[in-house]
């Protein structure tokens, strides 16, 4: 067995209170994971603690061959691709596009430094890719919510990393919006040398097709987890929100309800 992207075990975290209690998950190369759960179950503790911006109080997180506590995670951070709406409060309105795209490459923000010509170039490159080459000269405060999800995806794309998480990557955005992102994300997730993707979610509307896998949370413990097909289910999904519910499938994609 070829060894995992990223794994937790035994993985406890208190704030004052237990707030993960024993998670132990896995990601191996070529496994895209949604995760789910309600409001409080520990799906951002997960995140912070697996990017370094939080400790475990107890268990072990690899990334690679990288242990947390034994490593230079500030190093490691950079094989990790984070998307998610907390940077947008640390990065500066008045930070070039640009500039935000190019401290994905060292996984800082607000650069001092003017980054070098090849980094910008490469920056360029990526927003191009993502059909915002218009925002090249933009600053970051006056973007949409849109663009803004689209620059930290080209920031998180700056970097060599094993694993991109998606904290949450379609919240604000309008309805067409948010299809024009997963349709791009989804492109993303198909290529060949695509790394693995964690989506963390509250709707399984945003579970894209090349979605492989689910790690379903309940009171910051593991409920289910594995294959998309075994247990993306009405019951599951019922049990860790506490209300009958009812999945439905169109297509590739989901639909939930209240069971009538």
């Amino acid at each position: 067995m070829s060894s995992p992207v990223l794994e937790v075990t035994d993985l406890t975290f208190r704030r004052g209170r237990p707030i993960l209690k024993g998670i132990s998950w896995r990601v191996d190369p070529g496994q895209h994971w949604a995760i789910l759960g309600p409001n409080g179950c520990g799906k951002t503790s997960l995140i912070n603690l697996i990017t370094g911006y939080d400790s475990a109080t107890t268990g072990t997180l690899r990334i690679g061959d990288s242990v947390f506590g034994d490593d230079d995670w500030r190093e490691v951070r950079r094989r990790v691709g984070l998307v998610t709406n907390t940077l947008t409060t640390y990065l500066e309105s008045g930070e070039p596009v640009l500039d935000v795209i190019a401290s994905g490459r060292d996984a800082k923000l607000n650069l001092i430094e003017v980054p070098p010509a090849s980094v910008k170039r490469d920056a360029a490159r990526l927003l191009k890719r993502v059909g915002c080459d218009y925002l090249r000269d933009a600053l970051w405060g006056p973007l949409s919510q849109g663009e803004k999800q689209k620059t930290l995806i080209c920031r998180a794309l700056m970097a060599k990393f094993a694993v991109l998480i998606l904290d949450e990557p379609c919240a604000g955005l309008d309805p067409v919006a948010r299809e024009h992102y997963l349709q791009w994300m989804q492109s993303l997730a198909a290529k060949p040398q695509s790394p693995s993707l964690v989506m963390v979610t509250h709707h399984v509307e945003e579970i894209l097709p090349a979605i492989t896998h689910c790690l379903l949370l309940k009171d910051g413990r593991v409920h289910a987890a594995g294959p998309k097909h075994a247990i993306l289910k009405s019951a599951n999904l019922s049990a860790i929100y506490g209300s009958p519910l009812k999945l439905t499938r169109h297509g590739e994609r989901y639909a939930l309800k209240l069971a009538a």
